[in-house]
C-alpha cells in the first residue's frame, strides 16, 4: 500500500478499467457458450467500491465504457459489449478512439530494446537456413 496520490490514482484508474476487461471476457464467453459464468464458476468479487481511488472513474461511466481505437477495429464488440452493467444498472457503450488524455506521441519504431529475441534480420537468416535444408 501506497500513500503517493499518482500512485493511488494510478492504480484506482487500472482497477476500473481492468474490471471492463474481466466483464467482457465473461460477456463474450456467455455469449459464445450460453453459460452464465456467475453460476458456474466461482467468481471473486471484483467490485471497486473499496477503493475511494475508482469512484470519480465510475462516476465518469468509464466502468461501463469499451473503446475501439478506430471505427474499423473489432466491428462487432456491440453484440458482447451491451445490455446493462451489473453493479449500478447503467447502459453499456462503446467508444470510438482512445480515452481522453494526453496527446499521443508519434514516436520512431525502436527494435526490441528491453526484451531478449532475435532482430528481423537474424530471423531473416534463420529461415533461410532453414530452408536450405528442406
Amino acid at each position: 500500500m501506497t500513500d503517493n496520490p499518482v500512485a493511488r490514482e494510478i492504480v484506482g484508474y487500472l482497477l476500473v478499467r481492468g474490471g471492463v476487461h474481466v466483464m467482457a471476457y465473461a460477456k463474450a464467453l456467455e455469449k459464445l457458450t450460453g453459460v452464465e459464468m456467475t453460476k458456474m464458476l466461482p467468481i471473486p468479487n471484483l467490485e471497486n467500491k473499496a477503493f475511494s481511488e475508482t469512484r470519480k472513474f465510475e462516476e465518469k461511466g468509464l466502468h461501463r465504457a469499451i473503446y475501439r481505437f478506430s471505427p474499423n477495429d473489432y466491428k462487432e464488440i456491440d453484440k458482447i459489449w451491451n445490455g446493462v452493467h451489473p453493479e449500478d444498472g447503467q447502459p453499456l457503450y462503446v467508444k470510438d478512439g482512445p480515452p481522453e488524455g494526453a496527446p499521443i506521441p508519434d514516436l520512431e519504431e525502436k527494435p526490441e530494446m528491453f526484451s531478449p529475441g532475435l532482430s528481423s534480420e537474424e530471423i531473416e537468416e534463420l529461415a533461410a537456413r532453414l530452408s536450405r535444408n528442406i
